[in-house]
């Protein structure tokens, strides 16, 4: 029995009332309505287009980039933040209109908007060095030439609990935590599944030019982090300008940016800071939080799925702090 089968057989018969078929056929016309579709096995939103993945294949990455990885939903914009940064010394006059841009996708609502709208990797393409991209790919849909040039790469992993927690929050409008869970858990989300992602880059985490991170461990030891990211780009800074990005990349430091962005730029400041203008990308940055959620008894099945997935990997994640 294949990975996938057994767990499946572990998820209950009937969830929220509808059997797995039942479930499955759902979630292929939601696909559908919304402009879905599949890559090599991986689901895509409409805006994360095959015209723009393909096109990840001759990027032209620069060797003082810095890319950084994540699973959606796991700290992409906070450690954004930080690596600009780190970037500019310290200072926070930077351009910050890339902030809502990924590297393969388009910032349309709808996919009738797409041909109106520059994809991410043009825009980056325009950017000047140094870049910092983002990118919520597959390692094997990254731009090859990551592999061969001195860009930095980092990856950042949240644990499941909380991610899961909040792709549901996006998602609960049409269907039930439950339902969430069992597509969660089975790898049918956006993105593809979250163990493949997670673990294709942790995988990776002895190259030279990648630097593997814990969203639980910017937590525990936020300026210990952000000297170690420092570090792996190349950046030696002061005591005194690694307490300032302390104190401004906090959740609160963060809320502050965001409000301003909000303030000064209007409409276009809330489709900076929010995704699709309707969630915004700082929620509550907290570890933990999936226990105002989860049952007891979802939580024990997880723990299992988790487990099973996990097992001989040496990757672990605190569920709270």
């Amino acid at each position: 029995m294949s990975v996938a089968e057994q767990i499946q057989a572990l998820m209950p018969d009937l969830i929220n009332g509808k059997t797995h078929q039942q479930l499955e056929e759902e979630l292929a016309e939601r696909d559908k309505q919304t402009g879905c579709h599949v890559v090599n096995g991986i689901k895509f939103p409409f805006f994360a287009s095959r015209s723009n993945l393909e096109a990840l294949k001759t990027f032209e990455v620069r060797d003082d980039d810095v890319y950084v990885f994540t699973y959606p939903r796991s700290g992409t914009h906070w450690v954004g933040e930080i690596v600009q940064y780190i970037l500019h010394d310290g200072k926070g006059n930077f351009d910050r209109t890339f902030m809502n841009i990924g590297l393969e996708t388009a910032l349309a609502d709808d996919p009738a908007e797409l041909e109106c709208v520059t994809p991410g990797y043009k825009t980056y393409a325009a950017m000047a060095s140094p870049r910092c991209i983002a990118s919520h790919c597959m390692e094997n849909f990254r731009p090859p030439q990551i592999l061969s040039r001195q860009a930095k790469v980092v990856y950042v992993a949240r644990n499941p609990k909380d991610v899961l927690v909040s792709f549901y929050v996006n998602m609960a409008s049409h269907w039930k935590f439950d339902e969430v869970f069992w597509a969660f858990c089975l790898g049918k989300l956006y993105f593809g599944s979250w163990f493949d992602h997670v673990l294709g880059y942790w995988n990776q985490r002895d190259t030279e030019n990648c630097l593997f991170v814990k969203y639980e461990d910017l937590h525990k030891d936020l300026r210990g982090s952000i000297c170690k990211l420092a570090q792996h780009l190349g950046k030696d800074l002061s005591d005194d300008v690694i307490d300032d990005i302390v104190e401004r990349v906090t959740f609160g430091g963060m809320q502050k940016t965001y409000q301003q962005i909000e303030e000064e730029r209007g409409e276009e400041g809330k489709r900076m800071t929010h995704f699709l203008r309707d969630f915004p990308y700082l929620r509550r940055g907290q570890v933990g939080n999936w226990k105002n959620t989860f049952t007891v008894a979802q939580s024990a099945l997880f723990d299992k799925i988790y487990a099973l997935r996990m097992e001989g990997t040496g990757l672990d994640f605190d569920f709270e702090i």
